[in-house]
């Protein structure tokens, strides 16, 4: 599911990519196979007929991803790219980049015309920032399609049409909790932000120093909290999502968003996140979770199942969820299904990446994968995979009364985790107020809409 576009501080600023992108031509991808003619859009005659024939043998094509969002727990998916150069000659560069650079730098190679054959990105509204009638094949009329769960067809239909192969899964973010602890204490699953307030009091009380173990060294895991969010906000205004994707609301014009900072905050003031949580970098969750260091964790709901690998004697695999009781919310929140492989529509190896899309299709191979991913087994995007829900994901679901939505992550165009995050930071060091964070993520969908209507 889960999306983790990560990605720094930029040497470009978003102006001058946005502005390069749109002044950059598609270009071409510049690999072994450059002799071979330029695909036109996949949803032309030439290029339907192109990629029905046997694709050349001395192909390489590149495939761009973000360092986490492959081979997590096991070599899965070089196994995978293994076996398919095996069996059809074709080989596959894979390029992996650091999560948090992973978005600049695959923009600055879209604008650029250094496109790879095939890159990552998330599924849903998310995708609209890289431009997909630009560089997204249409991917509609493949085989493969016909055996998408609804959620993978929806997260990765763009403007009527498929543009991407998902092998992920619907999840979604929520409080992820030590049901042993919470046994311990005699707490009960917090329903209010007041309720949740005397759970931490309670824990810090007798010892548990951080109630909620935060990972604040991620600049995008700030911005996760308010994603999750997005569905409560939409149920208080109906269409806001529309409305914000039209550009015609704002984030800053909903007091809901200001109450759920404004709260946000009161808990880093009242230390529940513990003494270091801006030094906390990812991996120091596990320990943490793992070694009943923290009683909570904001995480998607297979990650109990990392902690299990890691810490056995944790019972992890028990822990529950509930979603954040901040500013009313009671709804649980997911994504459109995660992330999605693209194939650059313009790519002169097209016809291979349409092959490659097929061998992964393949049951034996998807069940391989799934296999080798047990944190996206929950609910595979293909209907032949059998899912295997977590505890976490099932009483995320029995928890959400208010019932369910996809987050402000896969539901509103030109949202930036990494952006909004950043800003979230500077408010827990005082250098925002709430309402100054939702009117910078304001003004910098001001600009990628007044860029992309230019």
């Amino acid at each position: 599911m889960v999306q983790k576009i990560r990605s720094k501080t930029a040497a470009l600023t978003m102006t001058a990519v946005i502005a390069a992108t749109l002044l950059a031509g598609c270009g071409s991808n510049n690999d072994k196979a450059s002799e071979s003619p330029k695909a036109s859009d996949s949803s032309s005659p030439s290029a339907s007929a192109s990629a029905s024939t046997e694709p050349k043998k001395d192909v390489t094509i590149t495939f761009a991803s973000s360092q986490g969002w492959v081979n997590k727990g096991s070599k899965i998916d070089s196994e995978l790219i293994d076996a398919f150069t095996a069996e059809t000659g074709i080989h596959v560069d894979l390029q992996l980049m650091p999560d948090d650079q992973y978005a600049n730098v695959l923009k600055t190679k879209l604008a650029s015309g250094e496109v790879p054959d095939i890159f990552m990105v998330g599924a849903g509204a998310g995708a609209q920032k890289f431009f997909p009638e630009k560089y997204f094949a249409d991917l509609s009329n493949e085989p493969w399609v016909s055996r998408y769960a609804n959620y993978a067809k929806i997260g990765t239909t763009i403007n009527g049409k498929i543009n991407g192969f998902m092998t992920w899964n619907v999840d979604g973010w929520g409080v992820l909790y030590n049901t042993a602890i919470f046994e311990k204490y005699n707490l009960a699953v917090p329903k209010t932000f007041d309720e949740l307030t005397k759970v931490s009091d309670t824990l810090i009380a007798n010892g548990v120093k951080t109630p909620i173990f935060m990972l604040g060294k991620e600049a995008w895991y700030w911005a996760i909290w308010l994603s999750q969010f997005g569905p409560a906000a939409e149920k208080a205004h109906p269409g806001l999502y529309d409305k914000l994707n039209k550009n015609e609301a704002k984030f800053a014009d909903i007091p809901e968003f200001e109450t759920f900072l404004t709260q946000f905050k009161q808990m880093y003031d009242k230390g529940y996140f513990g003494k270091n949580s801006l030094s906390n970098a990812w991996d120091s969750g596990y320990e943490a979770m793992g070694k009943e260091q923290a009683g909570m964790i904001l995480m998607y709901q297979s990650y109990q199942s990392e902690v299990t690998a890691k810490y056995p004697e944790s019972k992890a695999d028990q822990w529950k969820m509930f979603p954040i009781p901040l500013a009313g919310n009671d709804m649980y929140s997911h994504s459109a299904g995660g992330n999605m492989r693209v194939a650059y529509k313009d790519s002169p190896n097209l016809d291979s990446v349409k092959k490659f899309f097929d061998f992964l299709a393949k049951a034996d191979n998807l069940n391989k994968f799934y296999a080798g991913r047990p944190d996206l087994q929950g609910n595979p995007s293909f209907t032949d995979v059998a899912g295997k829900p977590s505890e976490a994901g099932k009483s995320i679901v029995a928890n959400s009364p208010g019932g369910e939505g996809i987050d402000l992550e896969y539901g509103v165009t030109f949202w930036d985790n990494t952006a909004v995050g950043k800003y979230i930071q500077e408010m827990m060091l005082g250098g925002k107020t709430p309402k100054q964070v939702l009117e910078a993520i304001d003004k910098d969908r001001g600009r990628l809409f007044a860029a992309v209507n230019q």
